[in-house]
């Protein structure tokens, strides 16, 4: 959801580079594409106008589905027993309306929910708590069209887990999520936290875990049964779609070991990755790319995406930049820029994912 910390995997990769080598009804129809975008939880901060002419634009770049961040840190924020939906009910009530499919994530656990002295980005002390809120949020929301939950955020790195990746507690985490969703809503889809990009197979540190080492230790702890897709984020800037072993983007079929042969060795070779967040910075930082080459990197990631037969949905991160900054690599990754004049990308996106419009 914020690519700060991927940081991380930019110093892994540059080093290893050195060394190496159903869905519920809505109000219009629902768009065909399994292209979506990724918000970057910034949809329930916005005033009715500009979410709207926001989600008007993703409708019209062809997506057909949108991934929100549901913040269990805000909606129970007041205590275990009050809620406040408001604010997520807005964002997808408007994405429904405009026939968008929605996935949501689930991330952040409020104060009152974490071991004290953690922060926001620590996860739940109980498990069990956490389950709870994902079990009534799909109570909450199958009934307003959403029935796909991502459960967290690059559970792999300590910027989005603090303390740093444990599988182990992770696949609680998700196993207890899992039965929790099931249970409110039997034909939801549960996908498993997308896994930030780092380094090579067997690559781990305090603060970071190689994604496929790390879904091999989910499964080692019991992960499968617990989830129906597996989340990956393959960004891939400034390299792009050539074979690397520590590319998160050839780690999804292409390495050995790879997310597809460890998904097919623990039984689950008919489920689908969900890139659930992936793209590329455009700007004068050292890991941007200019606006051709990041649209030249969606069009062909698009158009992989697509051809492959184990690849779900994917959202790509982001719509619009979130400043005018051209040195901050995190402003710079929309399809539009900070004034909604469009990048190239724009029309790369729409090329693939809307070809007959």
């Amino acid at each position: 959801m914020r690519r700060a910390c991927y940081v991380a995997a930019l110093v892994a990769c540059i080093a290893a580079a050195g060394s190496a080598g159903p869905i519920g009804c809505a109000q219009g129809a629902p768009s065909a594409s399994r292209f979506g975008i990724a918000d970057g939880g910034d949809l329930q901060a916005l005033g009715s106008r500009e979410r709207s002419r926001y989600l008007d634009a993703v409708k019209g770049v062809g997506a057909g589905w949108i991934r929100i961040g549901i913040y269990w840190s805000v909606i129970q924020r007041r205590g275990p027993t009050a809620y406040d939906w408001a604010p997520f009910d807005r964002v997808v009530k408007a994405a429904r309306r405009r026939g968008l499919r929605v996935l949501g994530t689930m991330v952040y656990a409020p104060a009152w929910a974490r071991a004290s002295g953690t922060p926001s980005s620590a996860p739940a002390a109980d498990p069990a708590t956490f389950a709870a809120f994902v079990g009534r949020a799909a109570r909450h929301f199958g009934p307003r069209g959403v029935h796909a939950y991502e459960i967290w955020n690059e559970p792999n790195i300590a910027g989005s887990w603090a303390g740093g990746p444990d599988p182990a507690r992770y696949t609680q985490l998700l196993r207890a999520s899992y039965r929790a969703i099931k249970r409110a809503d039997r034909g939801a889809t549960v996908v498993s936290g997308g896994l930030s990009p780092f380094a090579s197979y067997g690559a781990a540190d305090a603060q970071s875990m190689n994604p496929l080492t790390f879904l091999e230790r989910m499964y080692a702890n019991g992960a499968r049964g617990s989830m129906d897709a597996v989340g990956w984020h393959p960004y891939n800037f400034p390299w792009g779609l050539g074979f690397f072993t520590w590319s998160a983007w050839s780690q999804m079929s292409a390495t050995s070991p790879s997310a597809r042969s460890i998904m097919k060795a623990n039984g689950d070779g008919k489920k689908k990755i969900w890139a659930t967040e992936w793209g590329a910075p455009t700007g004068t930082s050292s890991q941007s790319m200019s606006e051709a080459a990041q649209a030249e990197l969606i069009r062909a990631g698009l158009a992989k995406l697509r051809a492959w037969s184990w690849a779900g949905p994917s959202f790509l991160y982001n719509f619009r930049d979130k400043g005018t900054n051209l040195s901050d690599r995190e402003q710079n990754f929309g399809l539009v820029r900070f004034d909604w004049s469009r990048k190239p990308a724009y029309a790369a996106y729409r090329s693939v994912a809307a070809p007959h419009h």
